[in-house]
């Protein structure tokens, strides 16, 4: 793959379809991998070519997700009573310096275990399903955290960032409904609800921007399999993705590198959409790299495959650990 940085929107889809491979020098990047209370970071041409020792760990107990903004330069960790960010700055390929973080903690009666974190252009999104909050912090770690109108939504909602009009908007999806709407005012505008057809039955279980498009990529299943609901404009479409007998999914996407569904399974959806690949493999965590190369966590495993200009199995290594979270960190 070529060297990509982030372009205006506008030029992505050109880049996507100038892509012939990965036989050029690669993209020099870290992956990030959180879990077991560690962060653990690997060279990206490392893992591509079949090692995995990391250049450096971080003990962070009790972690729950992270997650990168390469615009503000920062990682972004998520604890049960906290967020953390850290800025990249001086990261290579063999050094990850920790810096004192900048924080910004949760109320004392909030606790984020089992949290998620999703990225906006401005701002970073921390959800706490059990608390039932949600929480806004400004993705240069300033400010407070501002606390997210939930008023409405059910516990097991799926929450994400929709930037739209000069505004960022929370996008939501239950078993009923995908939509959006202001923050901190739920009778606001602009706002948007479709209805789910066909309605899910388990789930939801990811909710994702899909920047190059500027849709909303959610998923779901009914009894008989998963469903993928992509909201564009004002119109709500669904179709069944990965294999039959539906299992947890989640999306790993990236404007530049592409997207895939993932869980029982995994399906690329763009650049180019392939059929469901290696459908008796269980993935639980997963990551798209603007390089265009695929990592998926089975158990302490990990495969790397390279998206394009179709999937190829480049191969799979033990970790000695359990990752639920990865990110992807390109670097000088």
């Amino acid at each position: 793959m070529k060297k990509l940085w982030p372009l205006p929107l506008a030029l992505l889809g050109l880049i996507l379809s100038a892509c012939t491979g990965s036989q050029e020098p690669p993209l020099p990047a870290l992956v990030a991998m959180g879990g077991e209370g560690e962060v653990r970071f690997f060279r990206a041409r490392d893992l591509q070519g079949g090692t995995a020792s990391p250049v450096g760990i971080w003990n962070t107990p009790s972690l729950q997700d992270l997650a990168h903004s390469q615009t503000f330069g920062r990682l972004y960790l998520l604890f049960p009573d906290r967020l953390e960010a850290y800025s990249t700055q001086g990261f290579t390929e063999d050094a990850v310096p920790q810096p004192a973080p900048t924080q910004a903690a949760f109320p004392n009666d909030v606790d984020c275990t089992g949290g998620y974190l999703r990225l906006g252009q401005n701002q970073l999104l921390a959800h706490c399903p059990e608390a039932g909050k949600a929480f806004l912090w400004s993705l240069d770690a300033s400010g407070n955290l501002e606390l997210a109108d939930l008023t409405g939504l059910p516990r097991e909602v799926r929450l994400a960032l929709f930037p739209q009009g000069g505004q960022e908007l929370l996008a939501y999806m239950t078993r009923e409904a995908l939509g959006y709407r202001p923050p901190q005012n739920p009778s606001g505008t602009p706002s948007l609800e479709k209805p789910l057809d066909p309605q899910a039955s388990q789930g939801p279980y990811d909710l994702q921007l899909d920047r190059l498009r500027g849709r909303l990529l959610g998923l779901a299943a009914t009894l008989a399999e998963v469903q993928l609901y992509t909201l564009e404009g004002e119109s709500l479409s669904s179709r069944k993705v990965l294999a039959d007998f539906p299992r947890p999914s989640r999306l790993a996407l990236d404007p530049v590198g592409g997207g895939v569904v993932y869980g029982q399974g995994f399906q690329v959806l763009f650049p180019r959409e392939s059929p469901v690949q290696r459908q008796f493999h269980t993935y639980t965590a997963g990551l798209v790299g603007q390089d265009g190369y695929l990592y998926l966590v089975q158990g302490q495993t990990l495969e790397v495959h390279d998206l394009v200009p179709s999937p190829a199995f480049l191969g799979r290594q033990a970790l000695d650990f359990s990752p639920t979270s990865l990110a992807f960190i390109p670097v000088e």
